[in-house]
């Protein structure tokens, strides 16, 4: 190799071969034997290499992250609004005018007595206690449901679900609980256990619905709106059948018995809650974000950013397009769930189908099965998960917080989202004119 090869390199160059125990400037190459240049060129040689590699690793993760982000697109951290929201406009019911107030929470199974989005659901269960309903939407308790007295875990169980009884306590509203997938974690004993530990802190019977192990419908007639209850676990678990002491001995009496539910509800409004939705844009929905995909672990343990790109992405795709999780809305047994539903729900179009599951806020205009689907899964920050909008979204938030329904002595229905805050409202929607 010629001095001439070796003469441009620029001082870092030179660097290299300095930290091989040479004392190097410009000028002393022309005085090297040739087999230190041949050794200094060799040197220059692998530099430029690991150089070119590193930049090759570096392009392949900026095309990665932009795959990312176009093909699977970011959570909408910021609430998504279809049309423009303007804070300034709320219209706020009065107490004069209010008949009934449901409060929607779902997955408050992780939450703490004075998490801010406790005390928000309180300052809003205060404010018409005698015409207000705080409904938990299930998954009450995280991450398996109550356990037995005698297992270590069942004080942090009771604290879990305490926090959310207090709320009721403290109000002098009524409310009620609904079972999620994560109630059933410990098997029917599990649930019965929860059942009974809320029927007795709250010193009623109609506070745990449906009973445990049995699929319903429930209905409460209340004002102008009839609420109906249903299990929808049943549908998505084979495994489990209807306890000797319910009012239904399957899933098709239990279907019978909501279309007659929806047949009589006459001039009420109807209202089904249940804790799997009948459409979602989160995680059971299929969406994972560019998160989900780089850095997997943060949804168990928040501050585990560990990198794991194309291996992170490998649970999504399975779980969507391979294993179909029973949970998750393309799973076969959600598609048997969804067509019974819809063909009750033709019978009487519920005005509302209220659900959690997916931990984010989200309002959907549907109106075909149901006129709206509300997603209110956010009662926990810790278990916060994934959301994107779609054609039907009119809201979407990652964020904790609730829903209020109120319903008016005129005959309008107006929906809030809240979050904790100075500015609890972010979203209204006015669900029916009077």
């Amino acid at each position: 190799m010629s001095v001439d090869y070796i003469l441009p390199f620029k001082l870092s160059k030179l660097m290299i071969f300095h930290n091989q125990g040479y004392d190097l400037n410009e000028t002393s190459l022309e005085k090297m034997d040739g087999c230190r240049k041949r050794k200094f060129a060799r040197i220059h040689l692998q530099s430029e290499q690991n150089i070119q590699s590193k930049r090759i690793w570096i392009a392949v993760l900026i095309s990665f992250l932009f795959f990312l982000t176009l093909f699977t697109g970011c959570s909408h951290l910021k609430p998504y609004y279809r049309s423009n929201f303007n804070p300034s406009k709320i219209l706020f019911s009065e107490e004069k005018d209010l008949r009934i107030r449901l409060l929607f929470i779902g997955d408050a199974g992780a939450t703490k007595e004075k998490d801010p989005v406790m005390k928000k659901l309180g300052d809003w269960a205060t404010k018409a206690p005698n015409k207000t309903m705080v409904i938990y939407l299930g998954d009450n308790i995280y991450p398996a449901g109550m356990p037995s007295k005698e297992d270590s875990e069942r004080e942090e169980a009771e604290r879990r679900i305490m926090a959310q009884i207090e709320v009721i306590k403290k109000s002098g509203a009524r409310g009620f609980f609904i079972p999620g997938n994560h109630d059933w974690k410990r098997g029917l004993p599990g649930l019965i256990r929860e059942e009974n530990f809320v029927k007795q802190e709250l010193g009623r019977d109609d506070v745990f619905l449906p009973m445990a192990g049995c699929p319903g419908p429930v209905k409460i007639d209340v004002e102008n709106v009839r609420i109906i209850v249903m299990d929808t676990y049943f549908w998505l678990n084979r495994d489990i059948n209807p306890e000797e002491g319910c009012p239904h001995k399957d899933l098709k009496a239990s279907m019978a018995t909501l279309k007659t539910l929806l047949q009589t509800a006459g001039d009420r409004e109807v209202v089904f809650i249940a804790h799997i939705p009948l459409d979602t844009h989160g995680p059971h929905g299929g969406f994972f974000d560019w998160r989900d995909h780089l850095f997997p672990f943060t949804r168990l343990v928040k501050w585990l950013w560990i990198p794991m790109p194309v291996i992170g992405s490998l649970y999504p795709l399975l779980r969507w397009n391979v294993v179909r999780h029973s949970q998750d809305l393309n799973s076969t047994v959600f598609k048997n769930m969804s067509k019974q539903l819809k063909e009750a729900f033709a019978v009487r179009k519920p005005l509302i189908y209220a659900a959690g599951h997916d931990h984010s806020l989200q309002v959907l205009d549907i109106r075909e099965a149901v006129e709206y689907i509300l997603v209110s899964g956010a009662g926990s920050i810790s278990m916060l998960s994934s959301v994107r909008h779609s054609d039907n979204t009119l809201f979407a938030h990652l964020h904790e917080g609730f829903m209020s329904v109120d319903f008016l002595k005129d005959g309008s229905v107006w929906m809030y989202v809240i979050e904790p805050g100075e500015n609890d409202v972010v979203f209204f929607k006015e669900l029916k004119t009077n």
